[in-house]
């Protein structure tokens, strides 16, 4: 707050001489320069009731008081008349602006009020009240009442007069500029407080919302954590058991207990994808991508689904010709999306998978996907919230068909950030026809990939070309360990185990594994910092390190390359993804070791 100013500071301007009057005189300019700086800064300010009070006030003891001393010495001067009837005018116009309490606002009046007192203290205090005193002080002296008001008019008369004059009118623009401008100045100063006391609680809102998505996070890598650990022994312990062999129905039992633990995994997949997509923390891949392969893959993944429903599974390609560059799991989990919900809302016909080049120059090229169906079809009004997070078509769809109503809202998020869009066409009964567009970039370059590979399956390939190696296994979870380890035996790998980053390294400081296994998160010592301590040690820093872990967020797996780490799998694991990874940089040890 600005200090307060005396518009109308006490001095000899406004003194009289005779100490009784003064003060009542001090008391008015005292009230006068409360009421400017209220208007000036807006302080705060009597309310108006004991405004007119002190007024009330200031009239029945200065004027009365005022009035014995003029009658004393002036008796039944003209002068002690003017007097009297500018009290009585003074009283007037009090009383008047009393009235316009109702009928105007506070400050309204409060301006009103400080105008009439300026006014007042020019005209009167200074003008008649100083010149009546110059008398009285001069009667003691033995001259006559006529001589002393002869004398009182001289001196208020000439220069005497016109510094009086001047000094007021400059009192009286002095008062008006200085409400305006102080006014202003307030105005700003007030302006720039509601200014800081918002960027405060900006400040304070944006720190609550990164706390609440930090705790959100926190929550969600913890959950997800939680979840996929247990998960990981299921399934993992789910392909052991299938290995050794089962009776028809063991084996429908365990593709009913695969389905349940595939299904949980994908939506907790789903939760932590669209939570990082809220967090613009999703972040695409730029690898490789052959359309005729994705689509090759698609109907692989769903070619039981759609058999067990009796339904035509068809893909078609229209101008697509090459290899691009783009997220290729992402496009798959797109198109995963779409054509698993075509299979499960169509009972009868067919689903089928398109691809279509729809806009391309030099460097890019803007594909169009789209999966059609004949199913129940969507009701026009279900269909501007579809894309929406959470939503399905209605409660009865959920209870039927099941879901979280996550899907939709990915793809529409993935398409975004590929460039594109997403959207459907559809009507009840006669099925449905949902699209996204991409934007992919064009290779220069087209992949090796060798047929015999893709053919193959990456356990054989392990078996063939690395049986007997030995690798380093660490997991504190011992049902996850013990899965792991009977899975990497069956792949024909000889298996070291320990159960915390500590144990890895002193294992790792007195041997040399061909690779090692490295869950993240455990006790005495994590993976992170074992990995650290682990490429630290001498002829260490090229040994393949992966993270086999349930903390699946996209910041887990940076943490884990920073770390040192080589490669990340995420819990549960897929055991031919496993299997692939382990030959892929295995084989690339033994390139690398080859003279």
């Amino acid at each position: 707050m600005i200090a307060a100013v005396e518009i109308f500071p006490w001095n000899e301007n406004f003194a009289t001489g005779i100490e009784s009057i003064d003060t009542q005189h001090k008391r008015l300019i005292e009230l006068l320069n409360i009421l400017v700086g209220h208007l000036a800064y807006q302080a705060d300010a009597p309310v108006l009731n004991k405004i007119f009070d002190e007024l009330k006030s200031y009239t029945a003891d200065h004027f009365s008081s005022e009035e014995l001393i003029w009658n004393e010495y002036f008796k039944d001067d003209a002068w002690l008349h003017w007097h009297k009837d500018a009290h009585a005018d003074f009283i007037s116009k009090v009383i008047e602006l009393k009235a316009k309490e109702t009928q105007e606002t506070a400050d309204k009046v409060i301006e009103e009020i400080v105008n009439f007192l300026t006014h007042w203290l020019a005209l009167h205090i200074i003008e008649s009240d100083k010149r009546m005193a110059k008398v009285v002080l001069a009667l003691p002296s033995g001259v006559s009442l006529e001589q002393a008001k002869e004398n009182a008019n001289k001196e208020m008369a000439g220069s005497t007069r016109v510094l009086i004059d001047t000094v007021m009118a400059m009192y009286d623009s002095l008062a008006n500029r200085t409400i305006q401008l102080t006014r202003e100045i307030a105005k700003r100063v007030k302006a720039e407080e509601e200014l800081r006391a918002t960027q405060v609680e900006l400040t304070r809102l944006k720190d609550a919302a990164l706390a609440a998505s930090k705790s959100k996070s926190d929550f969600l890598s913890n959950m997800s954590h939680e979840i996929r650990t247990p998960l990981n022994a299921i399934s993992g312990m789910a392909h052991l058991i299938r290995q050794e062999g089962l009776t028809l129905r063991q084996s429908e039992r365990m593709d009913k207990l695969n389905a349940a633990s595939q299904h949980l995994t994908e939506v907790i997949n789903a939760i932590l994808d669209l939570s990082k997509i809220e967090a613009g923390k999703f972040e695409l891949e730029e690898t490789n991508v052959r359309v005729e392969s994705l689509l090759g893959n698609l109907v692989s993944i769903l070619h039981d689904r759609a058999q067990a429903k009796q339904l035509q599974l068809n893909t078609a390609m229209f101008g697509v010709h090459g290899v691009l560059l783009g997220d290729a799991t992402r496009l798959q989990q797109a198109l995963l999306n779409y054509a698993t919900n075509a299979i499960k809302f169509t009972e009868r016909g067919s689903v089928t998978i398109r691809a279509e080049s729809v806009e391309q120059d030099e460097n890019e090229v803007l594909l169009r996907f789209e999966v059609i169906d004949t199913g129940i079809g969507i009701a026009p009004e279900v269909m501007p919230r579809l894309f929406s997070a959470f939503e399905q078509a209605d409660s009865k769809t959920t209870r039927r068909y099941g879901g979280t109503g996550l899907g939709l809202a990915i793809t529409k998020k993935i398409a975004q950030l590929m460039g594109g869009d997403a959207g459907c066409m559809s009507a009840p009964s006669t099925g449905s026809t949902f699209w996204f567009t991409a934007r992919l970039k064009k290779s220069s370059t087209a992949p090796v990939v060798s047929d015999q590979l893709e053919q193959e399956r990456a356990v054989e390939r392990l078996k063939r070309d690395f049986i007997g190696t030995t690798i380093l296994l660490v997991e504190d979870e011992p049902v996850n360990r013990e899965v792991a380890m009977m899975m990497l035996e069956d792949a024909g790998l000889v298996v070291d185990q320990a159960e915390n980053g500590e144990q890895a390294v002193e294992k790792a400081g007195v041997r040399e594994y061909a690779l090692i296994l490295m869950d993240m998160q455990m006790p005495v010592l994590d993976g992170l910092d074992a990995a650290r301590r682990i490429r630290a040690m001498p002829n260490r820093g090229r040994v393949p390190i992966i993270a086999m872990t349930a903390n699946a967020f996209t910041e887990d797996k940076l943490r884990c390359l920073d770390a040192g780490m080589s490669d990340f799998l995420s819990k549960p694991v897929d055991p031919e993804l496993l299997y692939a990874t382990l030959w892929r940089w295995l084989a690339r040890q033994q390139e690398k070791s080859t003279p």
